[in-house]
């Protein structure tokens, strides 16, 4: 199993951190090949689950005592002779131990030190116990059903914000690795987890107003699913099948519903019903229509087997089946096919089938170096004695970490432009080259295009293939969301692509991954929540399985498939060598869900979930005070509940049978901010329940740019959402707001030597001019 490949081979890596965060950081860049020393506290992790099989694999563990001198010299030793350093304490905790990053980078200044705390170093609310449910209610993660105003908010089971902390984390780690070959110096990245949420949060509330215009008419946009479901179309919803278990449909285009008409000998009945001519966006608003839609497809589906739907009717009609996680992990094919479950041993719970991959590479593959290890006390590790993998590293300098890197973007809707907008963030020029002709070209355009160049290119009228081409030489990335078979048919599959660029990085997002028995299904946000048992846990106390109220798989699989590439990258930054990457919803999913991606012959499945959750303990629970809602976030230990017993209005709490019952008693008489003062002051994790609008306009997250009102050059203003984590070295850049489809179309022929063919591109309809004449800059 030991093995010393990667792309991260070589890159020596400290891991202080606990809970989810800072070790899923870390296991992912031994994953990829980094060396990875953990430094764990006397008595243990701080968080005790069995997901810690997963999030220590792949390191070397050492029990050390930061608070003793002895532990402490351990510690820094291990830190001056590494690459990079990963904590998620809070804010000023490692500088107090002496081991902050202005103090270890005199020795070392060549460190990536990555922080992930609770809140930002400068937020108002640095000092609080930030734990995933605090965090969570103050970002506004945890919805009320059907987003109803005065309903009661859901706690969502999932580690949602510590889980895109490490996503971002992870990018930024890696950017900087990619920086730090170019001027030999390294940074300090700070991802708080807060902060993180605004990437799950910046497709909903009203800060996509500007978007409207935008979009087609007959466009329906998996914006703003319901809870409960009643308020989905026909068409993106769940149907019951003969043996009891139910599908899930992602049919947001159109053409599945005549396609599965047709499939089923049902056409001519549904087109004199009137069915098949009704616009999709219409399902939205009429609840006649989708009565009358779901009183045509019912009884179909309920003449099949819910397995026997999915292997008929894709990869044309986009559905897939809801399992359970325990299906997901021990007999889905698919999770094999594409390593996204994994077989290890485990000291303490034998062998174990866990969370894999979430990331494709073909010349750097992913790989786990050794299982868990429990870590032992005294000296810590020595470092291996393998040198470093060859690199360039220069004492240049650049304002952005991708400065110089061209990026051909040629993905549609919301996951594969996020690819984009996230490589454009860290410096990457990015063209976004357009099918004028698509449906979906323009749908979340304002939100996931900002500060690319934009082109109208029809890769299927004369000449336009050759425009792309000429493009594609130039590229060092291009970016996919289509499937192989459409890849072949336009010209632009990987083998041919490398013949015009050898060295390019050739990325492709999916919904299941490149290999498997649904490797050439589709489909949306729903596929990943369905095969991986994240619809069955949210709504295990609801008749039907329940999407998640946001497209996480969405905007998960663009930042893992932006961390593919640029491990792709900055392994071509040392070996000149080109590669294929990607990701999908299905690993997206697996990711999300990492407290419970693990099976063992002892595992209890009954996870806690549903549209009822409050909460997994009396003292990780939202709670009604006078005024409304807030979370109290605490680890439930006989500690916390001595605490608990000396905040004032608490005394005696504790002494009672019922806790929960006991605390949401006495919290109904006082107001939230009240409540969340006195338990934070005692050293506890409290906060207010915040809407998604109420965290938008969060007085922190305003003044820091975080959420920011823009006006579009095209007309409208929206709400747009800046990037998230601070690198000191090549900061983050904003993108600009988008312009209209195909806005750079002309500068860019004229940039790739087609000036004197511009007219006849045009008239031939392979490239498309904006309406609206582009003003010089």
């Amino acid at each position: 199993m030991e093995s010393s490949g990667g792309a991260l081979a070589g890159i020596r890596v400290v891991d202080f951190g606990q809970y989810v965060a800072g070790p899923l950081v870390a296991m992912i860049l031994a994953d990829h090949g980094a060396e990875v020393i953990r430094v764990e506290p006397p008595g243990g992790p701080r968080w005790r689950s069995e997901a810690n099989a997963i999030l220590q694999r792949g390191k070397r563990g050492v029990v050390l005592d930061l608070t003793d001198p002895v532990g402490l010299a351990e510690a820094r030793r291990l830190v001056v002779s590494a690459d990079v350093v990963v904590e998620n304490f809070r804010p000023g905790v490692m500088e107090r131990l002496g081991l902050g990053f202005d103090t270890v980078r005199q020795d070392n200044p060549s460190l990536i030190y990555c922080s992930l705390p609770g809140f930002a170093s400068d937020d108002p609310r640095a000092s609080v116990y930030a734990h995933e449910g605090v965090v969570s209610a103050a970002a506004g993660l945890y919805p009320q059903r059907d987003f109803a105003p005065g309903g009661e908010p859901i706690v969502n089971t999932m580690p949602l914000a510590s889980v895109f902390a490490a996503m971002i984390g992870l990018n930024c780690v890696v950017a900087a690795l990619i920086a730090r070959e170019r001027t030999g110096v390294g940074q300090r990245i700070e991802t708080s987890l807060f902060d993180a949420c605004f990437e799950i949060t910046r497709f909903y509330g009203d800060q996509v107003a500007g978007e409207a215009p935008d979009r087609p008419a007959d466009a329906v946009v998996p914006q703003s699913f319901q809870l409960g479901g009643s308020f989905d179309p026909p068409t993106a919803d769940h149907y019951r099948c003969a043996d009891g278990r139910w599908v899930h449909l992602s049919w947001l285009e159109g053409r599945q519903l005549e396609t599965f008409a047709e499939l089923v000998g049902m056409r001519a009945e549904w087109a004199e019903a009137g069915v098949l001519d009704i616009p999709l966006a219409r399902f939205w608003d009429d609840p006649r229509l989708r009565s009358k839609l779901r009183g045509h497809l019912e009884p179909i589906f309920l003449q099949r087997p819910a397995a026997e739907w999915e292997r008929l009717v894709n990869p044309d009609c986009d559905l897939t089946e809801c399992a359970t996680t325990q299906e997901w992990l021990l007999y889905d094919e698919q999770a094999r096919a594409t390593r996204s479950v994994i077989t290890l041993p485990d000291p303490e719970l034998g062998v174990t089938h866990q969370l894999g991959h979430t990331v494709t590479m073909s010349a750097t593959p992913p790989e786990v170096r050794r299982p868990r290890e429990l870590p032992t006390g005294g000296r810590a590790p020595t470092w291996s004695s393998a040198p470093e993998a060859p690199g360039r590293r220069s004492s240049g300098t650049v304002a952005s970490a991708l400065e110089g890197v061209l990026v051909v973007d040629t993905c549609q809707l919301l996951a594969g432009p996020t690819v984009g907008r996230i490589l454009l963030e860290y410096g990457a020029d990015v063209v976004q080259v357009s099918n004028p002709h698509g449906r979906a070209s323009q749908a979340y355009h304002r939100i996931t295009n900002g500060g690319k160049r934009s082109m109208s290119l029809d890769l299927k009228r004369p000449g336009g293939l050759d425009v792309f081409r000429e493009l594609l030489k130039r590229a060092d990335v291009l970016s996919t969301n289509f499937s192989e078979a459409v890849a072949e048919r336009l010209g632009i599959d990987e083998p041919t692509v490398r013949g015009y660029r050898t060295d390019i990085v050739y990325s492709r997002l999916s919904a299941h991954g490149p290999v498997g028995p649904r490797a050439e299904y589709r489909g949306h946000e729903q596929v990943g929540q369905t095969v991986t048992g994240m619809q069955v846990r949210f709504g295990k106390d609801a008749e039907h399985p329940i999407m998640q109220p946001f497209a996480v798989n969405d905007c998960g699989t663009g930042h893992l498939t932006a961390l593919a590439i640029m491990l792709a990258l900055f392994h071509r930054m040392r070996t000149g060598e080109g590669q294929w990457v990607g990701s999908s919803l299905a690993q997206a999913a697996g990711l999300f869900q990492v407290p419970y991606m693990i099976a063992h012959r002892r595992r209890d499945w009954d996870d806690p979930g549903g549209l009822g959750c409050r909460g997994t303990s009396p003292t990780e629970h939202l709670y009604l005070a006078s005024d409304g809602w807030f979370y109290l976030g605490a680890p439930d230990t006989a500690a916390t509940r001595r605490t608990l017993a000396g905040v004032a209005g608490l005394e005696g709490v504790t002494e009672t049978p019922d806790l929960e019952a006991a605390l949401a008693a006495r919290f109904s008489t006082a107001s939230r901010a009240v409540w969340a003062q006195r338990l934070t002051d005692a050293g506890l994790g409290a906060h207010a329940w915040n809407s998604i609008d109420d965290a938008m306009n969060d007085p922190w997250a305003r003044t820091h740019g975080l959420s920011r009102f823009v006006e579009f050059p095209q007309g409208g203003t929206g709400r747009l959402v800046a990037p998230v984590p601070r690198l000191t070295a090549t900061p983050m850049r904003a993108g600009t707001p988008a312009p209209p489809v195909g806005w750079h179309t002309e500068d860019l022929l004229r940039e790739l030597g087609f000036g004197d063919q511009i007219d006849s591109l045009v008239a031939g309809g392979a490239a498309v001019l904006p309406a609206v004449t582009p003003q010089p800059s």
